[in-house]
């Protein structure tokens, strides 16, 4: 696999963005957020989108150009309108709303409506908590190709791998952060081990004849496969229960719509921000937080563990080493990012 710097993914994405018409202030902004979801190890929210998001704007599903604008707002909420640019540019803008209107009045609703894609969710809870702040964010999906999850009890897809996400901070410096799908695994996963050639952990996908499976490509068939919900064969009720929740949250409340409304690709938002030192000091909720920590990671590891870690503590490792070492990218995503770009007149040989 060919081996690039954060900044080399972002110079050849932006390459390609801009060569499809995107300003480059937005297709920098896409291209940082793509990159630095490969940086922590997400993958599956990193370039291999990049050809998805073309043909996007190949299919003017995606309108590069498109500025964000407010529909209704007042001091402690806002609904956005991505009006069909990319989503990372309307969360981006929603982001910094939130935390300007938390800043002021303690705390922040943001709903989002007509966003493509947003990325990865743990991002933008980051960027909250490195601001003091608490970021929680409830995400679904509309119009997506192929349903991806069984309701529970039922045999045939329905629901997609709708996620959430929180973002804390901590007196490290670097954030607690959870950034969940409610099935076992994100779509981007498998699709990441579809284009390695590879297999599937056992417990995550099963067949359209609802068949365990460790082929990704099942998932992709006609009639599709499925992901099993978080919680597994044992407990997926628990992860089922929480999708169906998002969906009312973040798609119908957003405005957005649920999914199986139509077949229009969007991401309907809720991005909830609290202002810590509007509830206690940050002294305090750090004392306190650092004892709680201390209490977690007292407990003796497990066989098979070395330590015990929190959320978000495995990314900032991943990001720390693959700053270092560089970041690899599957044969076929950057062969399919070469050819987008010499269909847009642009090489990255």
């Amino acid at each position: 696999m060919p081996t690039f710097t954060k900044n080399e993914i972002i110079d050849h994405a932006t390459i390609v963005l801009k060569a499809a018409g995107t300003p480059e202030r937005k297709a920098q902004l896409v291209a940082g957020y793509l990159a630095e979801a490969n940086c922590a190890g997400h993958d599956s929210h990193g370039v291999i989108r990049l050809p998805q998001y073309l043909e996007g704007v190949e299919k003017e599903e995606i309108i590069p150009d498109a500025d964000v604008s407010i529909i209704r707002e007042n001091p402690i909420m806002a609904i956005l309108a991505g009006n069909w640019g990319f989503g990372q540019v309307t969360v981006s803008h929603a982001t910094e709303l939130g935390i300007k209107k938390a800043r002021k009045s303690g705390m922040a609703a943001i709903a989002v409506r007509q966003a493509n894609h947003i990325g990865r969710l743990g991002s933008y809870v980051d960027q909250i908590a490195r601001e003091g702040m608490v970021g929680m964010m409830f995400v679904n999906a509309v119009g997506v190709p192929q349903f991806r999850m069984a309701p529970w009890g039922g045999t045939e897809p329905r629901l997609v791998t709708d996620p959430l996400a929180f973002g804390i901070p901590h007196s490290s410096g670097v954030p607690i952060v959870v950034d969940m799908t409610t099935t076992v695994v994100a779509e981007g996963k498998v699709r990441v081990a579809r284009n390695r050639g590879g297999e599937t952990p056992d417990g995550w996908l099963l067949n359209s004849k609802g068949q365990p499976t460790n082929d990704p490509n099942e998932l992709y068939t006609e009639p599709p496969g499925s992901i099993l919900p978080l919680g597994g064969a044992a407990a997926g009720h628990k992860g089922y229960a929480l999708n169906v929740a998002l969906e009312l949250i973040a798609g119908v409340i957003s405005g957005s719509g649920y999914t199986g409304k139509d077949m229009r690709l969007r991401n309907g938002v809720l991005l909830l921000v609290l202002d810590i030192e509007q509830f206690i000091s940050l002294d305090e909720f750090y004392k306190e937080s650092d004892e709680f920590v201390a209490h977690v990671k007292s407990s003796p590891p497990a066989e098979g563990f070395d330590e015990i870690l929190l959320p978000g503590e495995i990314e900032a490792r991943i990001t720390q080493k693959r700053d270092q070492e560089g970041i690899d990218i599957e044969e076929e995503t950057w062969r399919q990012i070469v050819e987008w770009g010499k269909k847009l007149g642009v090489s990255l040989q």
